[in-house]
């Protein structure tokens, strides 16, 4: 078989899907964080993060629009996102982070160590579903310490892990081609669950390279969000009020209003309490 390449996904089959990939297709090689222009009604810093000239207190802007890839230069790159975050956090004139996500989600790959960095931040971090969040992009938003949608409508949720494999033979076959694979007498378990998986022989491969997947990404959303419903750590997709029904977010806000939280924030941190202090 010649079409043999699986990608694990966290995807959501979104009816705008197609739509969203298709603003970000790449444009006379444009790199995507070039592609992305910062919103102009508000003030915020998307570019080189570790610029020490940047404004006192300002907010990193982080977009995530699209499919989600681990490595890309013309999609997200989950890999480029950490390295903003990181230069973002160390950054003293950087004061909080905004993460912006239109995305129906994409590869698994790398989302528990991002996960893992926006759980780790010290500075607020807020995020926004502008359009959709769902399956990779709601894992990003997962670990931000508030998440708004900036409409009724955004969709929010699709939490789980999937695969798709493309069996060929049939067509190459109606082609003229004969393929034949050989395996060492050595090496009788290579490929093997894969190879049962594209002949429709799934079951094997779903406990032993999805379902962990899945279980990670559902213990990293109920860790976070601790009043998460059932139903949503099972896959559904919801518009905004359930989803805030179902524990995925906390309210609804507009980019603009979005911002002005986070100043709120900014200006009037919550003070820290050492447990030490208290008269118990």
């Amino acid at each position: 078989m010649t079409h043999k390449k699986q990608i694990i996904a966290f995807y959501g089959k979104a009816p705008s899907a197609a739509e969203i990939n298709q603003i970000f297709l790449p444009k006379n090689g444009v790199k995507y964080k070039e592609a992305v222009p910062v919103p102009a009604s508000v003030s915020l810093v998307s570019s080189d993060f570790s610029d020490p000239d940047i404004e006192e207190n300002s907010i990193a802007y982080h977009p995530v629009f699209g499919d989600i890839r681990m490595d890309s230069w013309w999609r997200f790159s989950t890999r480029q996102f950490m390295k903003d975050l990181k230069a973002a956090e160390e950054n003293p004139a950087v004061a909080a982070h905004l993460i912006h996500v239109n995305s129906p989600g994409g590869e698994a790959f790398g989302m528990k160590e991002c996960y893992d960095l926006i759980r780790s931040l010290q500075k607020p971090v807020i995020g926004l579903v502008d359009g959709m969040a769902c399956s990779a992009g709601y894992y990003i938003l997962a670990g931000c310490d508030k998440i708004f949608a900036s409409s009724i409508f955004s969709m929010v949720g699709c939490i789980g892990c999937m695969a798709i494999f493309y069996n060929d033979d049939k067509m190459l076959e109606d082609w003229g081609y004969e393929v034949h694979e050989y395996y060492s007498h050595h090496s009788p378990l290579k490929n093997k669950v894969f190879n049962d998986a594209n002949n429709g022989e799934g079951e094997d491969y779903v406990s032993r390279f999805l379902d962990p997947m899945a279980k990670q990404f559902i213990d990293d959303v109920s860790a976070a969000r601790g009043d998460v419903s059932e139903t949503a750590l099972q896959g559904e997709t919801f518009y905004a009020t359930e989803a805030m029904a179902a524990g995925l977010i906390d309210g609804e806000n507009s980019l603009e209003e979005t911002v002005e939280y986070i100043h709120k924030i900014i200006n009037n941190p919550i003070p820290s309490i050492n447990i030490n202090d208290l008269d118990l």
